[in-house]
């Protein structure tokens, strides 16, 4: 049934690489450059991660577009590697290697909830939501769910976010702040929409998105 070996069925399950993770990410939350060629760009990074005592360099992060660039051209310096990318087993390239391994820890969930990048790709990807179907938060988590995988959502996983949706709402709109900083700046800080990022947040971190099944 499958001679050359194309169908996705009779593959094994495997957790994606750092690379792809960030730039399927970059892709459905719309956010992604199409540039190419050139040097390497600094995308956020915390303070104090990377340090360079021979000649005092400091983490530059770039601006615009060059933020959200192919994870190919992230900067890499091998005594101090782009911390997400490790965290998903990005090579530290200190020798060379046939192949990666691949794990799951805690701490990877902890980088795609968490980190400013990622946060940053659920913001956007919530207002791709809110594009595709105004104002109906049901029809929101579904059409976004199939442009990130390409086929409908369960009930049982709809009905998971939607729950998750309506609890957030209301915490959002007893606490503005919260819903502010949530949305981030220069956008509108409705509950709904402040819902909503927390929900896109929680699907870029479903177990289909982050694994090949």
């Amino acid at each position: 049934k499958d001679p050359e070996n194309k169908l996705y069925a009779r593959g094994p399950r495997i957790r994606l690489s750092a690379e792809q993770l960030r730039d399927q990410a970059l892709v459905v939350s719309n956010l992604i450059s199409k540039k190419m060629y050139g040097k390497s760009v600094m995308p956020y990074q915390p303070d104090g991660i990377w340090r360079s005592p021979y000649n005092g360099d400091k983490w530059m992060m770039s601006k615009g577009e060059d933020q959200n660039r192919r994870a190919l051209y992230t900067y890499w310096k091998r005594t101090a590697p782009y911390p997400s990318m490790l965290t998903f087993d990005g090579g530290a390239r200190e020798v060379c290697v046939t192949q990666r391994i691949r794990t799951n820890t805690p701490l990877q969930a902890l980088t795609t909830l968490n980190d400013s990048t990622y946060f940053v790709m659920a913001q956007s990807f919530a207002f791709q939501m809110q594009l595709l179907e105004f104002n109906d938060v049901k029809k929101q988590i579904q059409k976004g769910y199939e442009s990130m995988l390409f086929k409908p959502i369960s009930d049982n996983r709809l009905n998971a976010l939607v729950e998750l949706y309506s609890k957030s709402m209301i915490t959002f709109a007893k606490d503005k702040k919260a819903a502010h900083e949530i949305v981030g700046e220069g956008r509108t800080a409705t509950p709904e929409t402040a819902a909503l990022v927390v929900v896109a947040n929680a699907m870029l971190n479903l177990d289909e998105w982050v694994n090949k099944n």
